[in-house]
């Protein structure tokens, strides 16, 4: 099976290390993702019913060149983190991503420069890959629902809702750093305790839950 270069049509289980599956029937987001030159395997494959994706797969890539099949992407998601990468971008359907806990919601028409930061910050890092304005959007709904939940936040300290809410976004580690004064590694730390905190597996779920929760 080749990879960065063909598709294949047969069922694939993947567990290396660090690994973008690229779900595409038609390969141009697919050509997209590997032009950017990401540190990691990227394979292609053009049906959601010929994918088993391994535990150690670090993202799958799904690519809507009209409606988003959310079926599909619920199958997907189950399996690993997964960010949706459009031709023809919908706010509702971004909303709706952040809804589902994805890792993000990505305009394929953005400029590359962006869409390379937004990419590698979800593979490397978990961060959430969305517009600013739909992530604000997002949280400015669900204060106004007033949901409960202070249970959330409880042990978190006062540092870590501070990055918390940079975070939400968009900020990456070193303007996390820049912006507390302290060091990019420091700030990773934090990230991470943050997330074994509030016990998700990324940056995306973190937002996601607490802003559900009216808390952001």
């Amino acid at each position: 099976m080749k990879r960065r270069s063909k598709k294949t049509t047969e069922s694939v289980s993947v567990g290396e290390t660090t690994s973008i599956l690229v779900l595409d029937p038609l390969g141009e987001v697919f050509a997209c993702v590997r032009e950017l030159g990401l540190p990691s395997p990227v394979w292609w494959i053009d049906h959601v019913d010929r994918v088993t994706v391994g535990v150690d797969m670090t993202i799958v890539v799904y690519a809507a060149y009209g409606p988003v099949g959310w079926d599909d992407v619920d199958k997907l998601s189950q399996r690993a983190p997964t960010l949706i990468m459009t031709t023809t971008y919908r706010r509702e359907e971004a909303q709706e991503a952040l809804e589902r806990e994805l890792v993000g919601y990505l305009d394929v028409a953005m400029p590359q420069a962006a869409l390379d930061r937004a990419l590698r910050g979800a593979l490397l890092h978990g961060e959430p890959g969305y517009p600013r304005d739909i992530l604000g959007a997002w949280m400015r709904a669900r204060r106004a629902e007033g949901a409960g939940g202070d249970a959330v936040l409880q042990g978190l300290t006062k540092r870590q809702r501070e990055i918390i809410q940079l975070v939400a976004r968009g900020a990456t580690d070193k303007e996390i750093a820049a912006a507390l004064g302290i060091a990019q590694a420091t700030a990773q730390k934090h990230v991470t305790h943050i997330l074994q905190r509030l016990q998700v597996p990324n940056r995306a779920a973190a937002v996601a839950l607490i802003t559900r929760r009216g808390k952001l």
